[in-house]
């Protein structure tokens, strides 16, 4: 199992320098780069020394609906970019839920399509793509997941334990339905109306159960901790997520895995 630790909870212009380096602190060895634009991340050369040996394992973004060319040529650009820092996977998400209802069958061939495009970019390039479903936003539940993998072939997916848990449905049978398709992986955990550390929660998510299917599947993939908001810090939440998974028996800090994909 290898584990990264996202950088959202630091903002979207955060100091770099700092997040990484609170990162490297709380005892993670990889990172996922949240939806920063790439003229705040500079060129590659400066990002990785930056980072200051915090490995690069997935960047994300979000993508907004309806979709453009202009975006397309957007992401492709970022798609570039995870490769050329040696990120391995790339996770998108599509605009809010549209007016509060499931997406129309031309709303799933948009996102599918735009997606696709993307995955096949990333494939060339040696990134996969990841679509990650998300509450209140275009894709949720699991019916919907479905219509979006029957309408792709090179999309992955990032599912998230608590976003699956958040629409009622278990994570674990998620992670066992769609392994074939699953590039990587969220864990964050949700109390009292917004999300909290690993082990906080009130949804009952069984974060064991989850990384034990992970080592039955024998998934190569990242598996990335969020934390989205503190009530103290962003390194102290780092802090407690690590410390959250050492006492499950993982290290924070592992970046390699021995597991075939």
């Amino acid at each position: 199992m290898r584990f990264a630790y996202s950088t959202i909870n630091w903002g979207e212009y955060a100091d770099m320098a700092q997040a990484a380096a609170e990162i490297r602190q709380a005892g993670w060895a990889a990172v996922e780069l949240f939806a920063h634009s790439l003229d705040w991340l500079g060129l590659p050369d400066g990002l990785r020394a930056t980072l200051a040996g915090l490995r690069p394992a997935t960047l994300f973004a979000g993508i907004e609906l309806p979709t453009s060319r202009r975006q397309l040529t957007i992401h492709k650009h970022r798609i570039d970019y995870a490769a050329a820092i040696g990120a391995s996977a790339y996770g998108v998400l599509t605009g809010g839920r549209l007016r509060d209802r499931p997406p129309s069958p031309a709303e799933y061939r948009e996102v599918a399509g735009f997606c696709e495009e993307l995955a096949r970019h990333g494939a060339e390039c040696g990134v996969a793509v990841a679509y990650h479903p998300h509450t209140a936003c275009t894709i949720e539940m699991a019916d919907e997941i479905d219509i979006l993998m029957e309408q792709t072939e090179a999309l992955g997916l990032c599912l998230d334990a608590s976003h699956i848990a958040l629409v009622g449905e278990d994570p674990v049978a998620h992670l066992r339905t769609y392994r074939e398709r699953l590039a990587y992986v969220h864990l964050k955990d949700w109390a009292r109306g917004k999300f909290v550390e690993l082990g906080q929660g009130t949804l009952g998510i069984d974060f064991a159960a989850c990384l034990r299917t992970l080592e039955e599947l024998r998934f190569a993939g990242w598996v990335v901790v969020e934390s989205s908001r503190s009530d103290v810090s962003p390194l102290h939440s780092a802090e407690v997520n690590a410390a959250f998974l050492r006492g499950l028996g993982y290290a924070p800090d592992a970046i390699e895995t021995g597991a075939q994909p």
